[in-house]
């Protein structure tokens, strides 16, 4: 059979396109498939995003709702957000504390301040949303451009270099953002709110009751480690006093701040009582007042019995007064329901003169009620003529050997109390 050069160059063009054809068929293929995990991985790191920004969405509307009205409000929750997840988690559940032990909006304000930039003093976020937006990471464009040099490493066959890789490359990548794929995220976030600086101090919010009882526990430490014989001893005595009265304050307002919450329990009339407990013997150790031998420190000079019980009384009351101011609002109304208990069975006539007070009323104290009827006494065993003759009227109406000591002791001052109380 005779050789066809025409036949030869034909058949041989015919297998140059093929060849051409499947390089081409084979680079599509690999592009098509780089692309898909592109996209693949495009809409995996977007949905991952959304659940970050959805996430953190509702952790800046939880912060945000401590902080009330404040301009800066959201401000404050994004950028203690934008700290991550163990700076909110702290963040958040020390002011669920801060709020259980009673803190006001205003002590969540000194607590986390924000300090917006001098650029920006007014800028804030229209949304949470935003504000969760701007604080989450955008998604980085696919990383595409080296697509076309590695299917030129993996290019094999004698008329791989005829095939237009880049051309190829940039025909699919439009077929694929025409499709609303390979999309890059919008860059227009709001940033500028988060410029400015946050500043948290948690020693502005009000302390747990029961480590305001311990505080109080070492005030009363100092105040028995004093030392009597020291000129600085009474300086120092009122100096400690008056921080266990502001302490005793604290521990008051946080106990009837408990009521409504999730734990309002009676403790916190337990605790109402403790104090008051506690303010009636701090006003006795201030004078020195011994129960047992009734003598009580009056100017620096000891006084006993009579004296010693009303200088006793008038202290007590006072301390009273001013323990019950802790337990009402400034129209003179219980705080709560706690308080109230605290008020009807421990200082119920303190509050009816405060009641009579608040009212115009001029009512004698129980103090100068008290003074009153011993005077009255005090005549009546003048009027006897003798300690005996006014032990045995006073015995008759009920009256026991203290209250006759106090009233002799006025009456008959000389007298031997000890021997006459014997018979």
């Amino acid at each position: 059979m005779a050789f066809s050069l025409a036949g030869f160059i034909g058949g041989a063009a015919t297998q140059g396109l093929k060849d051409i054809e499947e390089e081409e068929l084979r680079v599509k293929r690999f592009y098509e498939k780089e692309l898909d995990r592109s996209v693949a991985e495009q809409r995996e790191m977007r949905k991952d995003r959304r659940k970050k920004v959805e996430s953190r969405m509702e952790q800046i509307t939880m912060l945000e709702s401590f902080f009330g009205g404040d301009p800066q409000a959201r401000n404050m929750a994004a950028k203690v957000v934008a700290g991550g997840s163990a700076n909110v988690n702290m963040v958040l559940n020390t002011l669920q504390q801060a709020r259980k032990n009673g803190a006001s909006q205003a002590d969540m304000f000194k607590a986390v301040q924000f300090i917006p930039d001098k650029d920006a003093p007014n800028q804030s976020f229209e949304t949470a949303k935003d504000a969760a937006e701007s604080i989450t990471e955008l998604v980085k464009p696919a990383d595409i451009g080296g697509l076309s040099t590695a299917a030129s490493k993996q290019s094999k066959g004698l008329f791989s270099m005829a095939v237009n890789k880049d051309k190829i490359f940039n025909t699919m990548v439009k077929e694929y953002q025409g499709m609303g794929e390979l999309k890059n995220e919008p860059t227009e976030k709001v940033t500028q709110a988060l410029k400015g600086q946050l500043k948290i101090d948690f020693s502005q919010l009000p302390q747990e009751v029961k480590s305001l009882d311990q505080t109080l526990n070492q005030v009363s430490s100092k105040i028995s480690k004093l030392d009597k014989d020291s000129p600085a001893y009474q300086t120092d005595l009122d100096t400690l006093t008056n921080e266990k009265k502001r302490i005793i304050g604290l521990m008051n307002e946080k106990a009837v701040a408990l009521e409504g919450t999730p734990t309002d329990s009676s403790a916190s009339i337990s605790v109402l009582g403790t104090n008051l407990n506690n303010t009636i013997a701090d006003a006795e150790k201030q004078i020195g007042y011994d129960k047992t031998k009734k003598t009580a420190i009056l100017n620096g000079k000891l006084v006993a019995v009579g004296d010693a019980i009303k200088l006793r009384n008038k202290v007590v009351d006072d301390a009273k007064k001013n323990y019950l101011l802790t337990l009402v609002d400034g129209a003179g109304r219980p705080l709560n329901s706690k308080a109230k208990v605290i008020i009807d069975t421990r200082l119920s006539t303190e509050y009816k003169e405060l009641v009579d007070k608040l009212s115009g009323k001029k009512e004698p104290t129980v103090v100068e009620k008290k003074e009153e009827a011993q005077n009255k006494e005090v005549d009546i065993a003048t009027n006897l003529g003798s300690p005996e003759a006014y032990i045995n009227d006073a015995r008759k109406r009920g009256a026991s050997d203290a209250a006759l000591r106090v009233i002799l002791s006025t009456a008959y001052p000389n007298a031997d109390l000890n021997k006459l109380l014997k018979k």
